[in-house]
């Protein structure tokens, strides 16, 4: 089975709750889901290729083994890995 892709910032070593990219990746590890990093630039300007994924450029996005692209507000996706909840299709 494919892994799930965590489109995030390239801030991977800043490890606190103020970095939305880390709340999620933090609960993706706690769960003990699987799932491959994807690097995307710095700040918050224009991200073409996370555009062209989900249709807008915020940071993290979740990118489901089916393929499914999932991205909402950090801490509502982290609640939703914790629950087990995450969409299907």
């Amino acid at each position: 089975m494919a892994k799930v892709k965590l489109h995030r910032c390239s801030y991977t070593f800043l490890h606190v709750n103020l970095d939305a990219c880390w709340v999620v990746q933090k609960e993706l590890d706690a769960q003990g889901i699987d799932y491959e990093i994807v690097k995307h630039g710095f700040g918050k300007g224009k991200r073409p290729k996370v555009e062209e994924l989900s249709g807008q450029s915020k940071l993290p996005v979740l990118e489901l083994a089916d393929g499914e692209v999932y991205r909402a507000e950090s801490k509502d996706m982290a609640a939703r890995v914790r629950e087990g909840n995450l969409p299907t299709g």
